[in-house]
């Protein structure tokens, strides 16, 4: 990412449906089973043969090349990892993504469902930011907006989520809960769970990923959930009081929705294109190493729900911007940066998905090509008028 914004600066100076037991099932299973470590076949120096669901494995294993590597150890398995030497040491300081993703997303043991159906549906179809670290706050998880309800039973049973067997009912806080609701979140939850970098990693939005019951045990101490090294405090809380929260919680996630979304469509290519014509050396770089350096070929290239929408080379991007446009390909990297900013996926996923946004530098470059008809090296315009 250091070298996308550097080389940008320097050129500025010069969705399918898919069916849980398909695609979506063999996504889910590369990072959140046991089954994420096994690669199909191996290499004959050793590297694994991943598939394209398997992201888990294949960036655990490139980040344990970077590290032997690094350490001057001898690794057979370093001739056939697909990264650049340059890359490649800052791997060992500074790991490929997708390696704090949960191996089970359920606890085993207790009598109350953790996760909500309806909380997963919605962090399913927009995921939402569970964990705040430094740098991006875009959600670095896969989106599924077309989902179904039979998707999330579905997914449910793969990962082993003990949902819920009823759930109430869906009730928006009336004018004098919604006070009372946010009384509440502002005396108990709010110190914790609130701002930019949240000290507990999710803000309310995220916590509609739970059920109430789970809430109000979880809060209590001694925690039957408590797990070593756990630093939450003892919070007071009632069943009805958890019940209030997450009535909330699911109206913050509308709010928060319909505040992104409203930005989105707001975007203007013409406002933010940088000015002045496109250097020639950015004209290369678009329709050349773009492709990789901004990660598309990781789900562009091969994966077949990613591909069907946008094929990760030259001709992909000449049929997108034909069928498409070439502000519909700015607007999606442009919505993965207020994606970023509100640690929340849009109606409309950006790009790269699951990824860190582009810098913006690049992305002023990117609409100024577009305000110039999406030219290519020999000076064609590809943009759909």
């Amino acid at each position: 990412m250091r070298r996308l914004a550097a080389l940008a600066l320097v050129l500025l100076a010069g969705t399918a449906s898919a069916s849980a037991k398909g695609v979506v099932a063999q996504e889910c299973t590369g990072c959140h089973t046991s089954r994420r470590t096994e690669p199909q076949t191996r290499f004959a120096n050793g590297l694994g043969r991943w598939t394209d669901s398997q992201c888990y494995g294949c960036h655990a294993e490139i980040n344990d090349v970077a590290r032997k590597r690094q350490k001057r150890e001898p690794d057979p398995r370093y001739f056939a990892v697909p990264v650049r030497e340059e890359k490649l040491a800052h791997l060992a300081t500074t790991p490929l993504s997708y390696m704090n993703a949960p191996e089970l997303l359920e606890e085993p043991g207790h009598a109350v469902p953790r996760i909500s159906a309806r909380g997963l549906a919605a962090f399913l179809k927009r995921p939402s930011t569970l964990s705040q670290k430094e740098g991006s706050r875009a959600p670095r998880m896969m989106a599924y907006p077309a989902l179904r309800p039979s998707d999330v039973q579905d997914i449910a049973a793969l990962l082993a989520v003990r949902l819920p067997v009823k759930e109430a009912p869906r009730a928006r806080l009336t004018t004098q809960e919604r006070p009372a609701a946010e009384a509440l979140w502002k005396a108990r939850c709010a110190a914790c769970h609130t701002g930019p970098r949240p000290l507990s990693g999710r803000d309310g939005v995220s916590l509609g990923l739970y059920t109430p019951e789970w809430t109000y045990e979880y809060c209590r101490e001694p925690s039957p959930h408590a797990r070593e090294g756990r630093q939450m405090p003892e919070v007071p809380l009632t069943l009805d009081e958890a019940k209030l929260l997450h009535r909330l919680f699911d109206e913050q996630r509308r709010e928060q929705e319909r505040e992104l979304d409203a930005r989105v469509t707001r975007l203007a290519v013409k406002q933010a294109a940088t000015p002045g014509p496109v250097p020639p050396t950015m004209l290369a770089y678009l329709w050349g190493p773009f492709f990789r350096d901004a990660t598309c070929v990781h789900c562009h290239a091969t994966s077949p729900r990613a591909a069907s929408a946008f094929t990760a080379d030259a001709q992909g991007l000449k049929t997108y911007l034909k069928k498409k446009s070439g502000e519909e390909f700015w607007r999606r990297l442009e919505t993965r940066a207020l994606e970023a900013e509100h640690g929340l996926v849009a109606a409309s996923p950006g790009m790269p998905m699951a990824g860190v946004e582009l810098p913006s530098e690049l992305r002023a470059l990117v609409a100024r090509w577009v305000v110039d008809g999406c030219k290519d090296t020999e000076g064609k315009s590809w943009c759909r008028r």
